[in-house]
């Protein structure tokens, strides 16, 4: 064993040497570049989003291919996608790009805040909290660029771990290392159909085991809500038979209204309906069924100053949303947020 000492330590001598040569043949540019072309998935989308020539793209990743001697990016037909090699510099180049922003908000000082900061979260909030966050961010940071992203929240979920959004706002996010997530909310999730639905349940509490034997439109088992419906089945020993599966939460309701099913959604998706009496709905007991809204960031690396001003901002609309009875939820933290 200790005959192999020396030969360990200048393996992992050399690989440092090696590391350090390809980092310093990199500028941050090119990283930026690679990055973007990583996470579009193609030269030609990169290129509108960079506003560069697409063969400037190119070129500069043939350069870090030969600076590096390995293949980063495998091309085909619809584009590209990165190799083994590929994905681990993507991984490194997410973290330096993020420490670099960090870097230049300890060399301006306190100050207006500035810079890009990708926030991910699902249509569903976005619907709530998009817009009144894009007016005030413009307000308040007017040198802060807010790049929104959408989709459904196991999506979501991914960008925030590969780094591909600096935050980011989930339903029921599992407790897991590499993440720090702020419980902001809870809401209801309630059973809901058209007020004249035959079989509509008496009173305003359903158990859960007897919604489920309802007719119900609900989404795909790839969707969150529908991932917690079927946790609480399961619970009681129940399965999830939906009769019609859509993931869109404006044709469940419309679905319902029409008569031809019950739906299960948050209180705040059929708020103006219930309120215009074109539905009813009737809270779940035994158990209840409720979901909790998380802000999340990626733990052991520093937020810049403009991702941390963007998430405070998004904390303080969240806890308006729910003092103004915007959102039906009941708040779990305080009005402020420091990050």
């Amino acid at each position: 064993m200790a005959q192999n000492l020396p030969v360990r330590k200048y393996i992992i001598n050399l690989s440092f040497i090696v590391f350090s040569y390809i980092a310093a043949a990199m500028d941050l540019r090119q990283l930026r570049y690679f990055i973007a072309i990583a996470e579009a998935g193609s030269f030609s989308r990169a290129s509108e989003t960079l506003r560069i020539a697409q063969p400037a793209l190119s070129q500069h990743v043939l350069a870090m291919e030969a600076e590096c001697g390995i293949l980063l990016l495998q091309r085909n037909p619809r584009g590209v996608v990165p190799t083994e090699a590929g994905l681990r510099l993507l991984e490194r180049a997410r973290d330096i790009e993020a420490r670099f922003a960090t870097l230049i908000d300890h060399v301006r000082g306190p100050g207006t805040p500035s810079g890009e900061v990708r926030f991910g979260m699902p249509a569903t909030i976005s619907e709530l909290l998009g817009v009144p966050l894009i007016e005030a961010a413009g307000a308040e940071y007017p040198q802060v660029k807010l790049r929104i992203s959408e989709a459904m929240s196991g999506f979501v979920l991914g960008w925030l771990r590969e780094g591909i959004v600096d935050l980011a706002v989930l339903y029921n996010v599992p407790d897991e290392k590499g993440l720090t997530m702020h419980h902001a909310l809870t809401e209801e999730i309630r059973l809901f159909g058209s007020a004249v639905m035959p079989g509509a349940p008496p009173g305003d509490t359903i158990s859960l085991a007897a919604a489920l034997r309802l007719p119900l439109v609900l989404p795909g088992l790839s969707h969150g809500l529908r991932e917690l419906l079927e946790e609480a089945a399961g619970s009681i020993g129940k399965d999830v038979t939906p009769a019609i599966e859509i993931d869109s939460y404006r044709q469940i309701k419309q679905l319902a209204i029409r008569g031809l099913a019950f739906g299960l959604l948050p209180a705040t998706a059929i708020k103006h309906e219930c309120a215009e009496g074109t539905l009813r709905s009737w809270a779940v007991i035994h158990p209840a069924l409720t979901r909790g809204l998380y802000l999340g960031y990626r733990a052991g690396l520093p937020l810049s100053a403009a991702s941390r001003a963007i998430g405070a901002l998004s904390w303080s609309i969240l806890h308006g949303l729910v003092a103004s009875g915007a959102w039906m939820a009941d708040w779990q933290g305080g009005e402020a947020l420091e990050l």
